[in-house]
């Protein structure tokens, strides 16, 4: 059990409710995390790739990497600044490369967002029948042949892609964060229709999506680039409305759907980050300023599980 790994800027942290938290790597940022099953997946831009494999932490491949994350067959993804995007099918053992991006990025002239070198690579989702790549300054691309050739899948949405998620059972929906909030696809992104409905802020940060009829989402947002003045939005109706509330137990009341708590106005200096526990449907952590909260009722509720911590990049629940 690796417990809650938190990507901080002095390492990747592995924090167990009750014990101390370690560093399972240190002294490089860690800005990614991703956990599956017996496989979890840290990224540290300009150092590279950091696998879990059941045993051990070892660096699996070294880059300017962005991203990462293993899909749901677990084959690993590494997304990296310059818009390069590889994959390994052994466990991190042996990396290659899907080089048909680079022609989206050369053909349609995507260029870097505003502050970044280069375009980066924002995300990988798995919709029926293909993937969809997200290229932050150049939005979502869908490939049905492993990136022989492309087709964008991005109307409606803002190409300023910071996050994607996908729902943990409906294959089609998906979501994404971006410079200008949160945007659903219902049709695996061949439209995006942006969520505002209660959010006074929109600088996107992480999503959970906990299934069911309607799903509940969690969001992190800030009011500025990069991530500053964050709080933390809960949706009971899949992204209709929003309301922004604090996960403090004692600051937690029993609400109906219908009449989320409005006395809640938490905001931290770094923007909060959110997730799921990847096989659990009610399951949810947040990592806020110096602390980790849990859910097990798709976030009606929360209690404290960690304090005194670093403030997180990003969270992986691996339990």
């Amino acid at each position: 059990m690796l417990g809650i790994l938190l990507a901080v800027d002095s390492g990747l942290l592995q924090v167990i409710p009750g014990e101390k938290p370690i560093h399972a790597v240190k002294s490089t940022p860690m800005t990614s995390v991703d956990y599956r099953g017996d496989l979890a997946i840290a990224v540290s831009p300009g150092e590279g790739v950091w696998v879990f494999d059941g045993a051990a932490w070892n660096q699996s491949w070294t880059g300017n990497a962005s991203f990462g994350r293993i899909g749901p067959d677990g084959v690993l993804w590494v997304g990296t600044h310059g818009a390069h995007l590889h994959r390994s099918d052994d466990r991190g053992d042996n990396w290659r490369e899907i080089h048909g991006l680079q022609n989206v990025i050369k053909h349609r002239q995507i260029k870097a967002p505003k502050g970044q070198q280069n375009p980066y690579v924002a995300g990988v989702l798995f919709p029926k029948e293909g993937m969809l790549v997200g290229i932050a300054g150049g939005a979502t691309w869908f490939t049905r042949d492993n990136g022989e050739t492309w087709l964008e899948r991005s109307d409606g949405l803002d190409p300023l892609l910071h996050q994607l998620q996908e729902h943990p059972e409906q294959q089609d929906r998906l979501f994404a964060s971006t410079g200008t909030g949160i945007y659903r696809s219902d049709d695996g992104g061949f439209s995006w229709v942006q969520s505002l409905g209660g959010l006074d802020r929109s600088w996107g940060g992480s999503i959970a999506v906990l299934p069911g009829t309607p799903d509940v989402l969690l969001f992190a947002a800030a009011r500025q680039a990069p991530g500053i003045d964050g709080a933390i939005f809960r949706s009971p109706n899949g992204g209709v409305s929003w309301s922004r509330f604090l996960p403090e137990e004692e600051n937690s009341r029993k609400h109906s759907e219908d009449e989320p708590e409005a006395d809640a106005i938490a905001e931290w200096p770094q923007m909060p980050c959110v997730t799921r526990l990847w096989d659990s449907e009610d399951t949810a952590f947040i990592s806020a300023g110096d602390k980790v909260w849990a859910s097990h009722d798709k976030g009606r509720n929360w209690i404290v599980i960690a304090t005194g911590l670093p403030v997180a990049n990003a969270i992986a629940a691996a339990f």
